[in-house]
């Protein structure tokens, strides 16, 4: 099982906050030098483990209600039933969700999970305090507390679950292949954020090595198309799996994956 747990669409500019949009009553133009992103973090159920990749915002969704948590409570199962947490990198709109703020500390988003990061994006991540992309105390805590693992490089971190550094988008982002029911998804995180990345082949400027991220955007599709797996897409809420093929000039075609969509909107 394979569940899209939308946080909504957002507008993000220089300064990198994010800001709410609604395509019903907001225009794109009127936010010159904004890119429009939605937020989607996954909740994977493979036989042992209750995953979540990449937590997104950490939005309250009410006083002491967390959306990620409503979603989670939509697909039948409860918050502290997670019990592994991937980080692709450390920007705010993917690791917010990591914890939230209680009284004048933090409280973890998933007590009962274990948190998993690259080693060196963690000790890269806490040098950039005057970084607005980067939440820095909640990085502190969770470097704190007994839940939080480190990956060094490329392995299998369960049966079924494997990690590569990809670079790219940040020097030690990494990327995420799970197997459930014989059926391979490969989440990108912010170096294939997008299905349309795999269409339009560009430099994203955003990126800390953007050459490097399109060629393995490149890479990764092709893989996906080889082993007729699913990408899993964190800025697409139209879109977020995709299986991929490619045609006779070596295009990617990429075909809606059946994920559980009806929790693809935001509550």
């Amino acid at each position: 099982m394979v569940v899209p747990l939308s946080e909504g669409s957002y507008t993000v500019d220089i300064t990198k906050k994010f800001i709410p949009f609604d395509p019903s009553i907001d225009s794109i133009k009127e936010r010159p030098g904004s890119l429009l992103v939605d937020i989607v973090p996954f909740l994977i159920k493979t036989t042992d483990e209750l995953i979540v990749i990449d937590p997104g915002l950490g939005l309250e969704h009410s006083v002491g209600s967390f959306t990620i948590h409503e979603n989670i409570n939509r697909a039948g199962y409860s918050y502290g039933d997670v019990t592994l947490v991937l980080l692709s990198h450390l920007h705010k709109d993917h690791a917010g969700g990591i914890c939230y703020p209680y009284h004048d500390s933090f409280r973890l988003m998933f007590p009962e999970a274990k948190y998993f990061c690259q080693k060196k994006e963690m000790e890269h991540a806490i040098t950039m305090a005057n970084s607005p992309s980067i939440q820095i105390e909640k990085l502190e805590f969770i470097r704190n507390t007994t839940n939080l693992e480190y990956m060094n490089g490329n392995g299998i971190l369960k049966p079924g679950i494997f990690y590569e550094i990809s670079g790219g988008h940040t020097q030690f982002h990494q990327v995420f292949t799970i197997v459930v029911d014989r059926q391979s998804y490969f989440f990108g995180g912010d170096v294939l954020p997008q299905p349309k990345q795999l269409q339009m082949r560009y430099i994203a400027k955003y990126d800390y090595d953007g050459t490097a991220s399109a060629a393995k955007r490149i890479e990764y599709g092709k893989r996906a198309a080889e082993t007729n797996g699913i990408c899993l897409f964190f800025h697409s809420s139209q879109m977020p799996g995709a299986k991929i093929k490619m045609d006779q000039d070596d295009r990617f075609l990429l075909e809606n994956a059946a994920l559980s969509e009806d929790l693809i909107q935001n509550l």
